[in-house]
């Protein structure tokens, strides 16, 4: 299952359940892996959205190179990984 799918208009609709940047963590396994969008970038931190419109900045070195409009799965304020590739 992909946390995010694109549709004709061209935007993106969050699968119900993801955890979000403001949500303590995942009900499951009591960690949370959080996709959000990159909304800009500035050296090794992007600004990000998760679902419910929360923003945040999340370091991406491990995940470079990044750009605007990528989905990262991110967790403890780190991108750890890319969402749908």
């Amino acid at each position: 299952m992909n946390a995010q799918d694109v549709g004709a208009d061209g935007q993106t609709s969050w699968a119900p359940g993801y955890c979000t940047l403001d949500h303590d963590g995942c009900v499951v396994c009591a960690d949370a892996g959080i996709p959000v969008r990159v909304l800009s970038i500035d050296g090794d931190d992007a600004l990000c959205e998760d679902s419910a419109g929360a923003r945040a900045l999340i370091a991406v070195e491990l995940v470079a190179p990044t750009r605007a409009g990528d989905v990262l799965l991110t967790h403890g304020g780190v991108a750890i990984g890319r969402v749908g590739q």
